[in-house]
């Protein structure tokens, strides 16, 4: 991904935009373009200085400088590199050199001329400690710095994609400095809202979501200048965004973007999208989310787990997209889950407001005891509940609280409190 000194930015008028490539630009560039990912591919199996040097050989004027090295930029996180030592002792470089050098250092103390000294001798010998031939020797004594890694993996991209890549990446760049970010969906299809929400919560990204009255969406996302801590992988997570929004349908995107030397946020906008694909309402849950999805499973239990579908929305005050939905069995209730984790306290406050503002469907909201939130911050006579927990979420205390959830239901006069939310 591009950085802010590699991407070309124009204010005025308290506004930000990335300066694109017109055509006559991408025309130039083309030939940089072909031969940096040309060198790339041809380079796999060589040294990280060979790449270097490949790559420093494209054509291209003074003054696209910035321009290409933004280009390569891009090469290089395609690039998978590796340190070639090959002992199969187990052994570092740093211990063959160590070896070596006190070998060395022994012989030339006892020698009584400095022609007893038998370098090829010295690498086979120590070399054979190491399991490697004199020339692998050799070539691993210094194979762990960084220049002398080798190319081993490189995702191929043509000129014209690489060219693309660089018009998103100032984008995103921009993003990566960002204090807050809201994003409105006008006419959001189902399947393109569940997608972009279950890429927020992947991402861990904090939001505040509402509905809109024509039907649409707004969400409001923390940038990482919001932040305190997190920032920089923060940032990256909300710059990775970015690509996914054009499948989730129509889109449009201010963001305040802090950028120096101005003390004062610039305004940035954007706006784009297509058609949702319906093969894209699969995307996987977050990591932990699917865990404990798996460990409830292996439960004996009345409850049946799925991933939520749902989009709860409190007009006027907010909206709720939980992760897990349990269904009781041959009954119709159902209790969400959603997953806050352990990025913001705030966001776990922003649920208790949804809650005691008058959310019919029950849901927990399980968050990490690291944000210091009582779960009696939620009142008992409210359908939904508070969880916390330590590292991971216990797949036997969700259980617990849908039970208690359960006896709750059946103790009221009617389930009209507790109405089901199947869609």
């Amino acid at each position: 991904m591009l950085t802010s000194d590699l991407t070309r930015a124009r204010r005025r008028n308290g506004r930000i935009e990335p300066i694109p490539l017109t055509p006559k630009d991408r025309e130039r560039l083309l030939p940089a373009a072909e031969h940096l990912a040309l060198s790339a591919q041809g380079c796999v199996g060589k040294t990280r200085a060979e790449f270097e040097a490949a790559c420093a050989e494209a054509p291209a004027r003074p003054t696209d400088y910035k321009i290409v090295k933004g280009l390569r930029k891009l090469i290089e996180d395609r690039c998978v590199f590796e340190a070639r030592f090959k002992s199969q002792s187990g052994g570092e470089p740093w211990e063959l050199r160590r070896a070596v050098f006190s070998c060395a250092a022994e012989i030339r103390r006892n020698a009584e001329t400095p022609d007893q000294f038998d370098a090829d001798a010295l690498l086979a010998s120590t070399g054979a400690e190491f399991d490697l031939t004199p020339e692998e020797a050799e070539t691993a004594l210094f194979a762990d710095l960084k220049q002398n890694h080798l190319l081993t993996q490189f995702k191929r991209i043509d000129a014209e994609s690489l060219l693309d890549a660089y018009e998103t990446g100032q984008k995103q760049a921009i993003l990566l400095r960002a204090a807050r970010v809201t994003i409105e969906f006008p006419k959001p299809d189902p399947g393109g809202a569940r997608l972009f929400f279950r890429k927020l919560k992947f991402r861990r990204l904090l939001y505040t979501a509402r509905q809109l009255k024509g039907g649409g969406y707004e969400v409001e996302i923390d940038g990482p200048f919001s932040l305190f801590r997190l920032t920089t992988a923060y940032g990256l997570q909300l710059a990775l965004m970015l690509p996914v929004l054009d499948e989730c349908g129509l889109w449009r995107l201010r963001a305040d973007i802090v950028w120096k030397p101005n003390p004062k946020p610039y305004l940035f906008e954007l706006e784009g999208g297509r058609e949702f694909s319906a093969e894209r309402d699969n995307e996987p849950l977050a990591d932990e989310v699917q865990q404990l999805k798996e460990r409830f499973l292996q439960l004996e239990s009345e409850w049946e787990v799925e991933t939520a579908r749902e989009l709860l929305d409190m007009p006027g005050v907010g909206l709720c997209v939980p992760d897990l939905a349990f269904t009781r069995k041959g009954e119709p209730f159902r209790v969400y889950l959603e997953a806050l984790g352990y990025w913001s306290r705030e966001a776990v406050w922003r649920r208790v407001e949804l809650a005691e503002a008058g959310m019919k469907e029950p849901v927990i909201f399980a968050f990490s005891s690291r944000l210091r939130v009582s779960e009696e911050a939620l009142d008992e006579d409210l359908p939904s509940e508070l969880l916390s927990y330590k590292g991971v979420v216990s797949a036997k205390a969700v259980l617990e609280r849908l039970e208690n959830m359960w006896a709750r239901r059946k103790a009221l006069p009617s389930a009209s409190e507790f109405p089901p939310a199947l869609e």
